[in-house]
């Protein structure tokens, strides 16, 4: 038989994931019909379809420019250099845009983790303190565990932050 906490936190947790992605999807949806059309390119253009279609393309359009006598873009196929220099200025475009809202998505994402970490340490700080009241209640000495004792005070973020900020900015210098 399962364990029902276990079954709780799991609910609780598929909860959590559903949440998150219904944000994602909202996101999704709130994209305007270019940028849509756009991120499907730009998935398109980094398959082995793609490449596989590109090379029959080029392929179909030198044998047809080589051997037809209807031809439209003789040896050296200047109209087909000029096609595909511009074919890709307009897949690196299409690969940038999706490449920024995949950024701008990963950036969320890890803005949600660092909010969930500070809070998981929040939290640990709070069972620590409350521990330590239990261990004074039962005359319990924690005085030896100078690591418990640090790790019961706030995390200072803001000065964390500010010093690996200073860290990073003097190892570039």
């Amino acid at each position: 038989m399962s364990d029902p906490d276990h079954q709780t936190r799991r609910r609780a947790v598929s909860k959590e994931i559903d949440s998150i992605l219904a944000l994602e999807k909202e996101d999704e949806r709130q994209l305007s019909r270019f940028h849509k059309v756009s991120h499907m390119v730009g998935w398109f253009v980094g398959t082995i379809y793609f490449v596989l279609l590109q090379v029959v393309l080029v392929l179909l359009w030198v044998l047809f420019n080589a051997y037809s006598p209807a031809r439209f873009d003789p040896y050296p196929f200047p109209l087909l250099s000029t096609v595909l220099a511009l074919e890709a200025v307009l897949l690196t475009s299409f690969v940038l845009i999706r490449q920024n809202a995949m950024d701008l998505q990963s950036e969320r994402r890890n803005h949600l983790e660092l909010q969930i970490t500070l809070l998981a340490e929040k939290e640990a700080t709070s069972i620590l303190r409350a521990l330590g009241e239990i261990a004074r209640k039962f005359d319990i000495d924690l005085s030896g565990d100078a690591e418990t004792s640090e790790l019961t005070k706030d995390t200072p973020v803001e000065s964390i932050a500010r010093d690996l900020r200073s860290r990073k900015d003097q190892a570039s210098v």
